[in-house]
């Protein structure tokens, strides 16, 4: 078993002692600290590691590259630079998009989509954005 939650529980009790987080075995949850933040969930397992801005989620192999991609994609959605995108019908979310913020072009770009079968098509969709500002990023400069 790799040691993924360990690092990460590390960094922020070193580097984020305000973030609140939980740990259940090979499971970690890192709380928003509004309701116009996402819950964050991290799994970690022989194989593959995952990660969850809410009810989106990604798979990462469990080697170095994987770790190391995890790490970026936790660090946007901890951050101002991710947000979480919703589409819901009747109150129930059924499309998840998770999206990262270009700083040369102030655009918003996707890091991936999820969906349910939603089969109140003739409703019109209600879009939310759900963003943490638990961690500043440093900015890129050239």
């Amino acid at each position: 078993m790799n040691n993924l939650i360990e690092k990460i529980s590390k960094q922020l009790k070193e580097q984020c002692p305000e973030v609140e987080f939980k740990i259940n075995n090979d499971e970690m949850t890192i709380l928003p600290k509004d309701k116009n933040g996402f819950e964050i969930f991290i799994q970690q397992a022989e194989r593959e590691n995952t990660i969850h801005f809410g009810s989106w989620h990604f798979h990462f192999e469990n080697e170095k590259e994987g770790e190391i991609e995890l790490f970026n994609y936790l660090g946007f959605g901890m951050s101002k630079l991710g947000r979480l995108k919703t589409y819901s019908r009747s109150g129930e979310e059924y499309k998840w998009t998770f999206e990262i913020k270009n700083e040369e072009d102030d655009e918003w770009y996707s890091a991936g989509t999820m969906a349910l079968m939603n089969f109140k098509f003739w409703e019109k969709p209600i879009v939310k954005y759900y963003q943490n500002n638990l961690i500043e990023l440093e900015e890129k400069k050239e």
